[in-house]
């Protein structure tokens, strides 16, 4: 029995390891990917097609990734090793000069894949949050200012790192021993359930609020770049801080929905979001650059605290529909939302400028507070 439990803690060990070698991996590429497309192209559209392109996996695998899974220690093992090919052409191909805006592209969307399974592979082991947390701390901690670093050695440095992060990944997933395969199928549930109109509005609160947050998304590395001066790595250093700002967010946001209730918490997490937005374009500056991170640090914080209540608000309001359903609909149609808000925040630069593109998505974030704000008051009370 002690040498059954030696070794369980050993393979817990070994896919801990995993989680975050790839998580560091995930942070490097994450910085690393929008500086390569800003430095192959200066359309605000294509670089914002780099972003839709890394997300857009999350879409698909969400709608059927089950259908696929197998082993979970394959599952990762050949996830992590693809991607540490994939990348590793990438930087071969820049050391070369022969890098394109379609090669990004289709790295970006293999990276996608490889994070959109990992993550559904961890999320059914019996430690998911163990495993979700290390990987975080590998990916904010670690992997995004590390690839701004690595970034200005030299643009493939990133990629060739991440040859070694994924394989070590790889390695780490592939030696366990007892076998994590997935679990049975659950009963398929509509992928449209009926349900009331504070469900259906709230649904469509949160699901702006992610087109908001990903139209600057798809363009932050050239806001970056441009607007706020910034270099690689303090854009890696941008990025960490949005991810602390979101973590932020996402520890408060019960407190909040505690003391405002949770439908007003909602519209006002929607609100900041629009002024952290709107701040950011106003106050942007090479000379004073941080100010306007700061407001992006709202808008990070503000997004998480509306995830997080926009789930709480449906739990209370999904009425007979099936909550799995719900839940379900509400996060398809949030990963369906950052490639769309991508695109759109890109095409808006495009036209305008990369300041216009953010300050629009202020507007979108509003009207994701006036869908909450129309939600039925008599559905919901007070979190006590």
């Amino acid at each position: 029995m002690v040498a059954t439990n030696v070794s369980s803690r050993g393979e817990e060990r070994r896919l801990g390891w995993s989680s975050i070698t790839a998580g560091i991996g995930d942070g490097v590429v994450a910085v690393a990917l929008p500086l390569l497309a800003a430095k192959a192209t200066a359309d605000p559209l294509r670089v914002a097609s780099v972003i839709a392109a890394q997300h857009l996996p999350w879409v698909l695998v969400s709608l059927g990734w089950r259908r696929v899974a197998g082993d979970r220690r394959t599952v990762l093992g050949l996830v992590d090793t693809t991607r540490a090919m994939i990348l590793g052409l990438l930087g071969l191909a820049v050391v070369l000069g022969h890098d394109s805006l379609t090669m990004i592209q289709v790295a970006a969307f293999a990276v996608g894949l490889g994070e959109a399974l990992t993550d559904s592979a961890e999320t059914e082991t019996d430690d998911v949050t163990g495993l979700s947390t290390r990987g975080m701390v590998g990916l904010a901690v670690v992997g995004l200012p590390l690839g701004g670093a690595l970034y200005e050695i030299f643009p493939a440095t990133p990629f060739l790192f991440d040859v070694l992060a994924f394989t070590l990944a790889s390695m780490f997933a592939l030696v366990v021993t007892t076998p994590h395969g997935a679990p049975p199928v659950e009963e398929s549930l509509p992928l449209v359930p009926a349900m009331p109109p504070a469900a259906r509005l709230t649904i469509a609160a949160v699901t702006t609020a992610s087109l908001a947050a990903s139209a600057v998304l798809g363009v932050l590395v050239l806001f970056a770049l441009r607007d706020l001066g910034l270099g690689a790595p303090a854009f890696g250093l941008l990025l960490a801080g949005l991810a602390a700002a979101a973590t932020v967010g996402g520890l408060v946001a019960p407190e909040i929905g505690h003391v405002l209730g949770i439908r007003t918490g909602l519209i006002v997490a929607l609100a900041f979001g629009a002024a952290g937005d709107l701040a950011a374009a106003l106050v942007a500056d090479v000379r004073l650059p941080w100010l306007s991170a700061g407001a992006l640090g709202v808008t990070a914080a503000a997004g998480m605290v509306v995830a997080v209540l926009g789930r709480a608000q449906l739990q209370r309001v999904s009425g007979t529909a099936p909550l799995p359903a719900v839940l379900g609909l509400l996060h398809l149609l949030s990963w369906a939302a950052i490639p769309v808000g991508a695109l759109a925040g890109g095409l808006v630069a495009r036209q305008t400028s990369v300041a216009t593109a953010v300050v629009a998505s202020a507007g979108v974030w509003l009207v994701g507070a006036a869908l909450a704000s129309s939600s039925p008051v008599g559905a919901l009370q007070k979190s006590s």
